[in-house]
């Protein structure tokens, strides 16, 4: 497949998540222990309020939503135009300030040094040129003390045995439970991006540092389900998870 009709494939792919989006754990914020957990780490992470931020991938603007609310001046870009009117909508309805524009995270829109923090959670693993994206994220940072932020997981070929047999599992269980095929449209296109192939998170620092990033790592711990069904079908994630601080 060629680069722009894969990247064709991911954006169909999204604009098709885009009315459930929300409602997936590890998506949407789906209670206040959740809020609070994300709101402990932005706190000591994103710096004083009014910082510029931009949200690459930023779907239906969650992440950008809780920033917002915090006091920080968002924009949110994603190659979904159907993300992006979600985003669009949500911060209407709440009567907050942010801009959303349909772009590419590997071709941004924007002008060099326009931003004090890139942020993204869970967009890497889908980029099909990773290294291409960060030159890019890179380029829109202010410098120096522009940061880059990623969370994403360790979700490749590396995932241990057991986490891959409980994953199928689970996938049934969300299939019997909620009426929902997690495998519809996934796994062909999966082996097509390069983060998926590889050992995260240090294929990630790896790139970082060869552009001159300082980067710290840590896990990231917060909680993505309720009681023990949703243990069951999405507790294979815990310990997964990573927080990537990247500065400049």
């Amino acid at each position: 497949m060629k680069q722009a009709e894969l990247k064709e494939a991911i954006r169909l792919r999204w604009n098709n998540r885009a009315e459930s989006f929300d409602s997936s754990p590890g998506h949407g914020i789906h209670s206040q222990s959740e809020k609070a957990a994300w709101i402990s780490l932005f706190t000591g992470i994103m710096g004083p309020s009014g910082t510029s931020v931009l949200d690459v991938g930023s779907g239906t603007g969650v992440l950008s939503l809780l920033l917002a609310e915090m006091g920080h001046k968002v924009t949110g870009v994603d190659l979904a135009e159907e993300m992006v009117q979600k985003a669009r909508d949500k911060f209407k309805s709440n009567n907050l300030p942010a801009e959303f524009v349909i772009g590419d995270a590997e071709n941004l829109p924007f002008r060099k040094q326009t931003f004090d923090i890139v942020i993204n959670r869970h967009v890497v693993w889908s980029l099909t040129d990773p290294e291409k994206a960060f030159r890019e994220w890179k380029r829109v940072l202010k410098k120096p003390g522009g940061r880059l932020i990623i969370i994403d997981g360790n979700w490749g070929r590396d995932v241990p045995t057991v986490r891959r047999i409980w994953r199928f599992f689970s996938r049934i269980l969300i299939l019997l439970t909620e009426f929902n095929n997690p495998w519809v449209g996934n796994q062909k296109l999966d082996r097509l991006l390069p983060m998926k192939q590889v050992k995260r998170p240090e294929t990630d620092v790896e790139i970082l540092k060869k552009l001159g990033f300082a980067v710290r790592v840590e896990p990231l711990n917060i909680p993505r389900w309720s009681g023990f069904l949703g243990y069951l079908k999405h507790g294979h994630h815990a310990g997964m998870d990573f927080l990537i601080v990247a500065s400049l």
